[in-house]
């Protein structure tokens, strides 16, 4: 704001220019969380990345194989990104914006390490205006494949608590955490001040017709135990500091799982 501005604008105030304090502006930015699926449905989950990648500022990407790394540097070229390995075939990555300060990586492990069940805590630290914040993507344990509570997934949730626990800094805890709505897993989150945004919106699935023929598949061919289906395996909470714009969870089939999309400000 020029210094001519500031001295007319408010000389109907009555107040100097030296008075004036110029505000720094809302900082809106757009995260967007999906477990990729290792990339097993193609050509529409990279055009969807590339499409969200001209609105999106953090991508919280999970079930993200080696193989995958280069395709997505090459698609989120605008973007940092920071990958988290957790078996030989997959890991975890989050993307941030080149524009947004990253300083604080961390990966925290939150439970045994399996074939085929495998995922941990990746947490980033950001800064963008002189705002600090934090953001955490989470693949939490899939078995057994009820969703349901067990002392592994209570103390999982307990965990990634702990290792959010900065009073006052904003906190943005999102990803597939394969726990259904009721579970006191969930709930913890709640409990200790957290927005769930999949309630607060009335989100009605973080899952699609993939997931769904997929373990109909899986009880019909291997006998897997089959547990109908669920509709639920995805959450993003918030802490109050977080000003939430939008939260919606688009159904597109880009992966077995939906994309969590939320518009906010630090």
């Amino acid at each position: 704001m020029s210094e001519w501005f500031k001295e007319h604008a408010w000389k109907a105030c009555g107040r100097k220019a030296s008075q004036v304090r110029i505000l720094s502006p809302p900082l809106f930015m757009r995260a967007t969380f999906l477990n990729c699926w290792h990339g097993e449905v193609g050509e529409p989950l990279w055009n969807f990345l590339r499409e969200e990648s001209l609105k999106t500022d953090i991508f919280v990407l999970l079930e993200v194989s080696p193989e995958m790394l280069s395709p997505l540097e090459k698609v989120l070229f605008e973007f940092g990104g920071k990958y988290a390995q957790n078996s030989q075939k997959s890991g975890q990555a989050i993307f941030v914006k080149k524009n947004i300060r990253t300083f604080l990586i961390e990966k925290v492990g939150l439970y045994e390490q399996l074939p085929g069940d495998t995922g941990c805590l990746q947490k980033v630290k950001l800064e963008l205006g002189g705002k600090k914040f934090l953001v955490g993507g989470v693949h939490g344990k899939a078995m057994p494949g009820d969703k349901l509570d067990t002392d592994v997934r209570l103390n999982q949730s307990s965990k990634i608590i702990k290792s959010f626990d900065f009073n006052g800094v904003p906190r943005i805890i999102g990803g597939d955490f394969n726990l259904l709505p009721e579970t006191k897993s969930i709930k913890i989150f709640e409990e200790v001040g957290y927005k769930n945004l999949i309630n607060e919106f009335g989100i009605k699935s973080t899952r699609n017709r993939l997931a769904w023929e997929q373990a109909e598949g899986q009880y019909k061919k291997e006998g897997r135990k089959f547990f109908g289906r669920q509709y639920f395996a995805d959450y993003v909470f918030v802490s109050p500091e977080i000003k939430v714009k939008n939260f919606e969870v688009p159904d597109v089939e880009i992966s077995d799982h939906l994309p969590l999309i939320l518009d906010f400000e630090v």
